[in-house]
């Protein structure tokens, strides 16, 4: 017997209400750090922005229908209002794009064309089949029809975006640890990332992973809402904390070496410049540590600057 409950539904609109709240402080921060970054980067960022606010109005549209103007009414809490556009297609697009984004990040290390063409075909087809959910939940209009009617694609869907993040998690982080210097002083900058791409696509699989449990395991009940609400936008929060990452608070707990896209900076670097406004005559560099410094530069702004990282 079909039942249903409204419960999972709030969660995931107050979740999705204050990830959105969290996406907002992340595009300022990128706005404001880092206006000269690439203008594919700028659209990606901005593009994606645009289309969680537009999820975001669907939900607070249902919202609204559900517990405002509609409340108390069976007919209108069973029907999935907006959610078949706002949940599996919107869903479905910005983590694809995301995905590819990461895909090309990953050929840029790499240089691999077979791993980068994997997973842009596993991105693609998790998208494809979350159009496909979206339309059939359009067609079918009730929650406690929709498992026996999107079976297969939200299956494709939400196994193949769970994949599709473990295997850019575990690629990432390879050949970021590929890539290490040897340097001391850039080897805080890679664990930091390698951390940050294994915490971020974890997130994004293991949030995948319980919205497929309890599609499958209660499929007559709105239990898998709740996750599936918030996917969307953990992956363009994921995506904005990738890109500002590259931030770096001046006299803040973080004393490693750090770099952006237009400047480089670093506590000697600073301690020399302070000295030398003060009027005292310039310490004497230690030349092994001088050459080490100047060739972390040239590896670090290399690669930033052919994208190997971030925008």
């Amino acid at each position: 017997m079909a039942t249903f409950s409204t419960g999972p539904l709030l969660l995931g609109y107050l979740f999705n209400w204050c990830l959105y709240g969290i996406l907002l402080v992340q595009v300022y921060l990128y706005y404001l750090a880092f206006p000269k970054d690439r203008l594919a980067t700028k659209c990606l960022v901005f593009g994606l922005f645009l289309v969680e606010t537009l999820q975001t109005s669907f939900v607070v549209h249902d919202a609204f229908d559900r517990f405002g103007s509609g409340f108390g009414n069976l007919a209108v809490f069973r029907n999935n209002q907006l959610e078949w556009l706002g949940v599996p297609i919107i869903t479905g697009i910005v983590s694809c794009a995301v995905q590819t984004f990461f895909a090309y990040r990953i050929f840029i290390l790499s240089k691999s064309k077979l791993l980068w063409s994997m997973i842009c075909v596993i991105a693609l087809s998790q998208c494809g089949a979350a159009i496909t959910q979206g339309v059939q939940a359009l067609q079918v209009r009730e929650f406690s029809k929709l498992q026996a009617e999107a079976f297969i694609s939200c299956a494709i869907w939400l196994v193949g975006a769970a994949v599709c993040d473990i295997i850019i998690a575990i690629s990432m982080s390879y050949y970021l640890w590929k890539s290490e210097t040897g340097f001391n002083s850039t080897h805080a900058l890679f664990t930091r990332l390698i951390w940050l791409t294994i915490g971020t696509g974890s997130m994004t699989a293991v949030v995948e992973t319980v919205a497929i449990v309890l599609f499958f395991a209660f499929p007559h009940n709105s239990y898998y809402q709740t996750p599936a609400l918030v996917l969307a936008k953990l992956y363009s929060n994921t995506l904005l904390v990738v890109f500002n990452s590259r931030l770096r608070i001046i006299n803040g707990r973080d004393a490693t070496q750090s770099i952006g896209l237009t400047s480089f900076s670093s506590p000697r670097k600073d301690r020399i410049t302070r000295n030398n406004q003060m009027g005292q005559s310039q310490p004497k560099r230690d030349g092994t540590r001088q050459i080490e410094v100047d060739t972390v530069l040239a590896i670090q702004k290399k690669d930033w600057e052919s994208g190997a990282y971030t925008g």
